[in-house]
């Protein structure tokens, strides 16, 4: 029978090593640098695989030049557009002014109206700097949108048996979702809240792996405390220190503005997690007792692990997603914590098995 007070004692223990641990300490720190400043990190990301996501910020100091006339279609609708636009009648003196930086752009307007036959070109002369050009090419894409659309409904209706397709679009007012708010709840928050997760899962593996190289187990087994106790003491850690971390970063996302639901079914999904990560690595431990060793083999597992969750809806990621935007029922999401309540369990006895089977090795 277990003795709760030595298993305990063995947590304190290792939480005081823990605490002096710099790559843990550095952990925390980045974790926690990323959850504080989440609503900065997120609009640069995003604006870094997906610039079209700063669509609707306004940007000032743009300045186009626009080669043509005042009576070319394209220059009236960049006129009325957010855009400072300046006019040249001759493209050297625009060039001039875009080569010593007075003006962003260049955009050539077709000197042919939209009624007449002839192919309509529109030229765009950017910056170098790709940042600046896309930036430029995000303002540009309205205007010119809505040129094309002009051009193209008034030649259209010249085309020989043209009759518009009418279509029956029913409205059910669903919206799709925007780049930021699928890159904080589908990438963000599943990784600030699984992170300490896996970082428990090593940390265990060291914890254990530790005591057997630095011939330190037979020392303990010769104190009062059993060896079930000492692996208990080691799993109450690390599993105890997974919800602390993702409540702490749940706190500093809402600090940022960022609305999480279901707090409470999220922790507890998250120390689940935790628990039978952590209970997988003391098995692998305590089976082959080399750190090196074991720390690849829980790579390979949790590489496994993740590839895997892809296959089913409710993974561990995804249910944190669901349940942090309530798009899960109750019922839904509580069957799915049972499940892994019950994995965790299952690899429990599992680990006292495997505990019972090596305690044999110290008394030979």
């Amino acid at each position: 029978m277990a003795n709760i007070s030595k298993i305990n004692c063995i947590a304190k223990k290792e939480f005081a090593e823990l605490m002096h641990e710099k790559t843990f300490i550095l952990s925390i720190l980045i974790q926690l640098f990323i959850a504080s400043f989440s609503t900065f990190l997120v609009i640069g990301l995003t604006s870094f695989y997906d610039p079209s996501a700063l669509g609707d910020v306004e940007f000032s100091g743009t300045s186009i030049a626009v080669v043509g006339t005042e009576e070319s279609d394209l220059y009236l609708l960049l006129q009325v557009s957010k855009l400072d636009i300046r006019l040249y009648s001759d493209f050297g003196d625009a060039y001039s002014d875009f080569y010593e930086q007075e003006v962003d752009a260049i955009v050539l307007a077709p000197p042919d109206p939209p009624e007449g036959d002839e192919i309509l070109n529109v030229d765009i002369y950017l910056p170098k700097s790709e940042i600046k050009s896309t930036l430029i090419s995000l303002q540009l894409k309205e205007p010119l949108e809505q040129y094309e659309k002009r051009v193209r409904d008034i030649r259209t209706q010249r085309l020989p048996g043209y009759e518009p397709v009418k279509l029956n679009i029913i409205e059910r007012g669903l919206k799709t979702s925007t780049t930021y708010f699928e890159f904080i709840y589908v990438a963000l928050l599943p990784l600030l809240m699984f992170t300490p997760a896996f970082i428990s899962g090593g940390l265990v593996i060291d914890f254990i792996t530790e005591e057997f190289e630095r011939k330190t187990m037979e020392l303990l087994m010769v104190s009062p405390v059993s060896f079930s106790e000492i692996i208990n003491g080691k799993v109450l850690l690390a599993t105890a220190i997974v919800p602390l971390q993702s409540l702490t970063w749940m706190v500093l996302l809402a600090a940022n503005m960022i609305s999480i639901k279901n707090p409470l079914q999220i922790l507890t999904v998250v120390t689940l997690i935790g628990l039978i990560l952590v209970i997988l690595s003391s098995i692998m431990s305590i089976t082959f007792k080399e750190r090196g060793v074991v720390q690849l083999i829980y790579s390979l597992v949790l590489i496994f692990l993740f590839m895997a969750s892809y296959l089913f809806t409710n993974s561990p990621l995804n249910l944190v997603s669901r349940l942090s935007v309530e798009s899960i029922g109750t019922l839904e999401s509580s069957i799915w914590i049972g499940i892994y309540s019950l994995v965790a369990i299952a690899l429990y006895f599992l680990m006292g098995i495997v505990v019972k089977r090596n305690i044999t090795t110290f008394k030979r």
